[in-house]
């Protein structure tokens, strides 16, 4: 596996040959789209430092089934998980506190999401037609909720004081 990281720790460019791919360390931030459409990948482990998952990185990666992602971690951008419809569960550490639009959208195997309490911002349709997602997502009541943000979800929303 080949990886080109700039000098300010972008993950610019990644050659897989391996299905379960472990980011180097002194990664600070993925570029946009790197991982979209990388259809061999089923495992990756985001490490420590990196501070936002950018736009589409891992889009349409149908295989994806999990992700490990580290509490350094404060913003999830937008579409990252887009149409990973073998994603499971999505385990999202108490560090984010940014969900952008449709970051979720279309993992229909999604059954289990983990939302942190400092969440501020889940945008536009973020978890829209995550058809296994069920049970209760309970949100801080100053987070923002996008329009149609659990679209299509078999969950309930409930909200608690601080």
């Amino acid at each position: 596996m080949n990886f080109i990281i700039s000098e300010s720790g972008v993950l610019e460019r990644a050659e897989l040959g391996d299905p379960g791919i472990v980011i180097p360390e002194g990664v600070r931030n993925i570029g946009e789209g790197e991982f979209c459409k990388r259809v061999p990948l089923l495992d990756i482990t985001i490490p420590s430092g990196v501070t936002a998952i950018g736009d589409g990185v891992f889009a349409h990666c149908d295989r994806l089934e999990k992700v490990t992602i580290p509490d350094t971690v404060a913003a999830i951008g937008s579409r990252a998980f887009y149409d990973c419809y073998s994603l499971t569960d999505a385990v999202i550490p108490g560090s984010v506190t940014y969900i952008g639009d449709y970051a979720f959208a279309d993992c229909n195997q999604l059954a289990h999401v983990t939302l942190p309490e400092r969440v501020a911002h889940i945008g536009e349709r973020a978890f829209a037609f995550c058809e296994s997602l069920t049970g209760a997502i309970i949100l801080n009541r100053e987070t923002y909720v996008g329009p149609e943000a659990f679209y299509g979800c078999n969950c309930t929303l409930s909200f608690v004081e601080e």
